[in-house]
């Protein structure tokens, strides 16, 4: 059985509608807090290159925002990830009141307030707590999902292990990412500072330590893990609605690819994909994973 998905809101009406057309794929869309609320890195970046991350100038706007996603019949997520930053009880039932299921947080503070207040609401561990080697031993009991750190993207036989929980266990199979990337700003490439491959990113220059998933390749996951997570509130309406179109159809990545890295890249991602079996390109950092290696 095919997973769903959380997928990213950028305020768009299209992109609504879109979702609204595809709601058998989606579990949830995440969407940021009001930006006077919260911090959130993507509310207010914007690029040349992938769009705006637009916010709602008014709070009136924004809760129409909301309530329109609530009218199509989806359900929706707050994002919370500041992991310095616990939720207040006031947040948890504004946002609460205004329909959301949940929140996607960044400390086990904040999910432990939000269970005491109502233990119906969603609580999703945030990809800022980078869970992998921890995730044998780590207690979960606030959560009702955990997104866990790209290498899992790459571990399969790790995950295995993690059958007592799979029913949580969320990836995010879009990523180009390996760990711990030293210029956070690839994500914003603008005017005044362009992305460089060769400097800001070593994942994109070792493409073989990608954690990016095909989507036709995601049936190999599917009984390991509880769904997926599509990352790019950051893009343009079209690239997001292309990407989660591809991935609820399964269907071929390469043009993806070849956006996203360039074509010499994407070649040498595919060819060395191809030079392995599948099982063992998607198991390349399960030994690492269960040996400890990454210090998370």
């Amino acid at each position: 059985m095919n997973k769903l998905f959380e997928v990213p809101y950028n305020f768009s009406k299209t992109l609504l509608s879109f979702y609204k057309k595809n709601q058998q794929n989606i579990s949830f869309l995440f969407v940021p807090p009001y930006m006077n609320d919260s911090i959130n890195t993507r509310t207010s970046i914007e690029t040349h290159r992938k769009g705006s991350c637009y916010m709602p100038r008014t709070r009136e706007e924004y809760e129409e925002h909301l309530n329109n996603i609530v009218k199509a019949g989806l359900k929706f997520v707050i994002l919370w990830q500041d992991p310095n930053l616990s939720i207040s009880k006031d947040m948890i039932l504004y946002y609460k009141e205004l329909g959301a299921a949940g929140f996607i947080i960044g400390n086990n503070d904040s999910a432990k307030i939000i269970k005491d207040i109502d233990a119906n609401l969603v609580v999703i561990c945030s990809l800022v707590q980078r869970i992998c080697s921890q995730a044998l031993t780590r207690d979960f009991k606030y959560y009702d999902k955990v997104l866990l750190y790209y290498p899992y993207n790459r571990g399969i036989d790790a995950l295995k292990e993690l059958f007592f929980m799979k029913e949580k266990i969320i990836l995010m199979p879009n990523t180009l990412c390996h760990v711990d990337c030293p210029s956070m700003h690839h994500w914003f490439p603008n005017l005044k500072r362009n992305f460089s491959q060769k400097t800001d990113c070593p994942a994109i220059v070792d493409v073989t330590m990608s954690g990016f998933i095909s989507p036709e390749d995601l049936y190999l996951f599917d009984e390991h893990i509880g769904g997926y997570k599509i990352q790019g509130r950051e893009y343009t309406t079209d690239l997001i609605i292309y990407i989660c179109s591809i991935y609820f159809e399964r269907t071929s990545s390469v043009e993806l690819l070849n956006a996203m890295m360039g074509e010499d890249l994407a070649r040498k991602m595919l060819l060395n994909k191809q030079s392995m079996l599948l099982e063992d390109y998607y198991n390349i950092k399960s030994n690492k994973i269960k040996s400890n290696y990454y210090p998370y």
